[in-house]
């Protein structure tokens, strides 16, 4: 997340997220999700999503060492369902070839990069990709167990890219329809839907303009154990004489409001910024 262009808040957002996890679980269980959006008529894999087809790599800071991490941009902190199948005979084994199933993609009420992993157990008759959304999946009468994993998988448009990396996007099922996702793996802890988070610290002047040329600050990078990449954003206010790139660390950031120099204010916003170095 780049300090540039704050983004909007997302409370309500985010309870609408839980309110329509609570319904599609018990769909899950009960027949289906009732409200869901219309689902979508038209052929072919899903595009047209308001989401860059290059996905930025912005540079930060991480105690006074330099750090790349991507920008998504703002994001839900609630999990949402994602169907991958395995062999109900042999349930740790995934059943080949098959296409993991969404049943949510940008734009829509609820989305989120953040998904819970449900497993779908299909007979040994099973052909792979012959299920190809939720609403049959739940229609086929087979098992579907909730798993506590949890994945970061933001879905992009066909073709995208990501800056400075040969990662491609992995393809998988919504109503239907192709869908695209990079696979960023489970990398961030939950309770329960909600995505734990770690702070990302931003730098604005008193006037809510962004500091030009600081980076953002984080305190914990991949293999820490408060690590995640998800982020809530810290409004670090600095005063008009602060120049950029002096506060490189969020310890010294925490010191200089404790001794009066920066005020830090705590946001509702959320980012997927997942660290790659």
């Amino acid at each position: 997340m780049e300090s540039s262009s704050p983004p909007p808040k997302g409370v309500s957002r985010a309870v609408f997220a839980i309110v329509a996890i609570v319904l599609l679980v018990a769909g899950l269980g009960a027949g289906y999700l009732l409200g869901r959006p219309a689902a979508t008529p038209a052929p072919g894999p899903v595009d047209g999503l308001s989401r860059a087809n290059t996905i930025p790599r912005v540079d930060g800071w991480y105690r006074n060492t330099s750090v790349s991490y991507l920008d998504y941009g703002p994001q839900s902190n609630v999990a949402v369902p994602i169907l991958a199948f395995f062999q109900a005979g042999s349930p740790a084994t995934p059943v080949a070839g098959q296409k993991n199933i969404i049943d949510t993609i940008p734009g829509q009420p609820g989305y989120s990069d953040f998904w819970r992993v449900f497993k779908v157990l299909a007979p040994s008759s099973y052909a792979a990709n012959s299920i190809r959304s939720l609403a049959e999946a739940v229609a086929s009468g087979y098992t579907i167990q909730e798993t506590s994993v949890l994945v970061n998988c933001p879905v992009v448009n066909p073709g995208a890219t990501i800056q400075g990396s040969t990662m491609t996007p992995t393809s998988g099922w919504y109503r239907n329809r192709e869908v695209f996702y990079f696979d960023h793996g489970a990398n961030s802890p939950a309770k329960g839907f909600v995505v734990q988070d770690a702070p990302i610290y931003a730098f604005f002047h008193s006037d809510g303009t962004p500091v030009a040329g600081q980076r953002n600050v984080i305190d914990v990078r991949p293999m820490d154990a408060e690590y995640s990449d998800l982020w809530r954003v810290n409004k670090v206010v600095v005063s008009g004489t602060y120049m950029a790139n002096t506060l490189k660390d969020a310890r010294s950031i925490l010191a200089a409001r404790d001794a009066g120099q920066v005020t830090v204010q705590l946001t509702d916003i959320y980012v997927n910024c997942p660290v790659v170095s």
